[in-house]
């Protein structure tokens, strides 16, 4: 049964890879917007194209709804009525390993809640970089929970690009058909043309990840669909030759081929004069709306407790993925740095991800355990922020920064190096927060270090009181319901001249 959308409205769908427990600033922005799509009445899903066998375990940790969400692999497993229903009957979690005479595993079983019995294969493939075998993934069959029957099969492959891609796609039983796929692409562009079909042609596709993603959409692209690209990070890799740009890469498909999309969102006004400047005769493809904002005014997450006007401590605090372009164990070694000056600071880490290892051997290094702690995952970090006295982060690029604007919203000043391109659009140098110089590469490590512990100390000699009262005024633009008008403008103009 098609759903009815309110006065006729087309379908917003955002497109992903994936989403977990722990995520990136991407899927945070597609919460966010979804929040902001809530206030102003329009309709929307979430769609993930990768098999994730936690799907649903995620989804209640972020609050998503079942019938919010779309997966690739669950609609071949469960069919048409799932793609507006949602799952209709849970299964209890099982995972099971399979292993050899050698104590290798072979195979990984798992029935995951939504009724997909996904059994997974490994083998040992020569490793000639450093020669010797390792276990890989290689096949993958999925069955239906409720019938027993097999849905989907498909193998691995590495492409030689230190890239492991899926090929050799076989569906079972799609409304009685056995269908064939060479590649995640024709699988995609299928997917898509079901979910278009079911949802009456006329729909919005917010591209947020996903090469393949692009190109199932966009040749061709599906009559009456509008594709729209989001931008979740710098575009360039670098301009070192102003006639030569070099993308991104996860852009670098949407950017040569723009013909193609409808429009480009970028978050910041920066990025999308920068965006302007490499595409001066295609200005009006591009927009800007922020992918996170803070609570309107009046809220009482917007009144953050008094400050002294001199700071006699710092209480810093970060969040983000523990990943490695975050640089979590340079602000250790910046705030060990200010301690062994003999100032009182501290900061606690919120995220969780694959470098918490070595930001845990930095802080032991450091001897910094009495005061830089990790903190964990934090699912309300506007409760948290108020107990600081600033934000700090390492970042060398973030298109936006959330937590930047989260914290500035909090009454937080903020310290940041001068990355591309949210930190340039939203910390004043002075006088919300500071501004620090960077260089990239392995070998400016102490240079990098010194430049944070100097903003470090630039706040503690600066008068708090008043920074801390610029960040809140430097925010009206980023108040919810602006952005979510911003959101309805946008969409309702992407229909005007169809």
């Amino acid at each position: 049964m098609k759903e009815q959308v309110k006065n006729n409205q087309p379908m917003n769908f955002f497109i992903n890879r994936a989403m977990g427990i722990g995520n990136s600033g991407v899927e945070h922005a597609q919460f966010y917007r979804a929040r902001r799509f809530d206030e102003v009445g329009l309709p929307y899903r979430y769609i993930f194209v990768q098999l994730i066998n936690n799907l649903h375990e995620a989804m209640d940790t972020w609050n998503l709804k079942n019938d919010q969400v779309i997966n690739m692999y669950e609609y071949f497993v469960l069919g048409d009525d799932y793609l507006h229903q949602g799952v209709q009957k849970f299964y209890p979690v099982k995972n099971e390993t399979v292993v050899d005479g050698t104590n290798t595993t072979r195979l990984l079983k798992v029935q995951t809640a939504s009724g997909m019995k996904i059994i997974e294969t490994m083998v040992k493939f020569p490793n000639k970089e450093h020669n010797l075998l390792i276990m890989s993934l290689s096949k993958v069959e999925i069955y239906s929970s409720k019938t027993g029957e097999k849905k989907v099969t498909f193998d691995f492959y590495d492409n030689g690009h230190k890239e492991t891609l899926i090929k050799n796609i076989h569906l079972y039983n799609q409304n009685g058909h056995q269908l064939y796929f060479p590649n995640e692409v024709q699988l995609q562009r299928y997917f898509f043309e079901q979910v278009d079909k079911a949802y009456g042609h006329s729909n919005n596709w917010f591209l947020d990840r996903g090469e393949e993603s692009e190109a199932a959409l966009l040749y061709p692209k599906m009559p009456q669909s509008k594709v729209v690209e989001v931008v979740h990070a710098d575009h360039l890799s670098d301009r070192n030759d102003p006639r030569y740009p070099l993308w991104n890469n996860y852009y670098e498909y949407s950017l040569t081929h723009l013909d193609n999309i409808d429009k480009i969102i970028s978050a910041t006004k920066m990025q999308t004069n920068d965006l302007i400047e490499d595409f001066p005769n295609k200005k009006d493809k591009f927009a800007t709306i922020p992918v996170g904002g803070v609570a309107d005014k009046g809220s009482s997450k917007t009144r953050p407790r008094a400050r002294n006007k001199k700071l006699r401590s710092l209480k810093l605090i970060t969040a983000s993925r523990l990943a490695g372009e975050k640089h979590i164990d340079m602000l250790v070694m910046a705030v060990a740095k200010v301690h062994k000056q003999g100032k009182t600071v501290s900061l606690d880490i919120y995220g969780a991800g694959g470098e918490k290892d070595l930001i845990e051997k930095t802080i032991k290094k450091e001897k910094a355990e009495s005061y830089i702690k990790l903190k964990g995952l934090s699912k309300h970090l506007e409760d948290v922020y108020p107990k600081y006295d600033a934000f700090i982060s390492a970042s060398f690029s973030e298109g936006f920064g959330l937590t930047t604007v989260e914290a500035l919203s909090a009454g937080l000043p903020v310290i940041a190096f001068k990355a591309r391109f949210g930190a340039l659009e939203m910390i004043q140098d002075g006088v919300n927060g500071f501004l620090q110089d960077f260089k990239r590469g392995d070998d400016n490590v102490d240079f990098d270090v010194k430049s944070l512990a100097n903003g470090i100390n630039r706040l503690l000699k600066s008068n708090y009181s008043q920074v801390q009262k610029a960040t809140i005024s430097s925010m009206a633009s980023f108040q919810n319901h602006v952005i979510a008008n911003k959101w309805k403008e946008f969409v309702d103009a992407l229909r005007a001249n169809q």
